[in-house]
């Protein structure tokens, strides 16, 4: 029976994972998610450094339960996972009618730039089972690690599975947030420090009702952080050179050419 299944939407529950990972409390899971949780805080931890926004404070994961873990860390880089879940009260996902038929690649750009429009999204990617980056949006500065931290958020989403298999997974650090959201056996990876839940709930539900058709293992394309972004404008082209006058040949045998000196013309029969 999956996690999620397997706690009663009434019962609240709190539990706490020791370094050394005893556990105290009761995670109503038999312990696999108290086992859980030091893998995904490892995982997410190396993510604030990639991202530069600080030390794991917070996971959150957002399902039929709201799980909320605490971390704090030992000088030797252990964790202590304080967490709590508390029931969320029941919703239907909305169905969306999807108009028009587009290419996997449109179709996932469409989906980033609706991310995009949310407030508080840094940037946004969409990451596939192999960890390949295929889309991606924000500023170019700020992704020059998705793949890495794409990677390591399929492993928390796969690990904590059944705690977000309706919702989303949100990593608070020091200085920001990452969410990531399951689209399938793929990850929607994003940074979305102040975005309010409730938006990004819709969002996400809308995401994966636009990508449900697609095969996105089948875009053979990769985002380039370093590549130019499209639409970009070009270097403008150099003037066109003007030739330059050949210069006059020099010297006493050459004096006067290149000159036309009129001389008055002389009559028919004139000396």
């Amino acid at each position: 029976m999956s996690a999620e299944h397997g706690i009663e939407a009434s019962d609240p529950a709190e539990f706490l994972v020791r370094p050394d990972g005893t556990v105290l409390g009761d995670d109503r899971t038999g312990g696999t998610l108290a086992a859980a949780l030091p893998y995904t805080g490892r995982l997410a931890r190396r993510m604030g450094e990639l991202v530069g926004v600080g030390d794991l404070r917070v996971m959150e994961a957002f399902g039929t339960h709201r799980l909320t873990v605490g971390v704090t860390w030992t000088p030797a880089g252990e964790g202590t996972y304080r967490a709590a879940l508390t029931p969320l009260d029941p919703r239907t996902t909305p169905t969306y009618t999807v108009v028009g038929a587009v290419d996997t690649t449109a179709a996932v750009t469409h989906c980033l730039q609706r991310l995009a429009g949310v407030d508080g999204v840094v940037w946004g990617s969409v990451v596939t089972a192999g960890a390949r980056v295929i889309g991606a949006v924000g500023e170019r500065q700020d992704l020059h690690h998705l793949a890495e931290v794409g990677n390591r958020m399929l492993a928390i989403l796969r690990s904590l599975e059944d705690q977000h298999a309706t919702g989303f997974m949100r990593l608070r650090f020091e200085q920001g947030a990452v969410i990531g959201a399951s689209l399938g056996r793929h990850a929607l990876v994003a940074r979305a420090s102040t975005a309010e839940d409730e938006e990004l709930v819709a969002i996400i539900d809308e995401i994966r009702a636009i990508l449900a058709g697609h095969d996105l293992a089948s875009v053979t394309s990769e985002f380039d952080p370093s590549a130019e972004p499209s639409g970009a404008p070009a270097e403008p082209a150099p003037p066109a050179s003007v030739p330059a006058r050949p210069a006059l040949p020099v010297g006493a045998r050459y004096r006067g050419a290149g000159q036309r000196t009129e001389r008055p013309r002389r009559g028919l029969f004139g000396r």
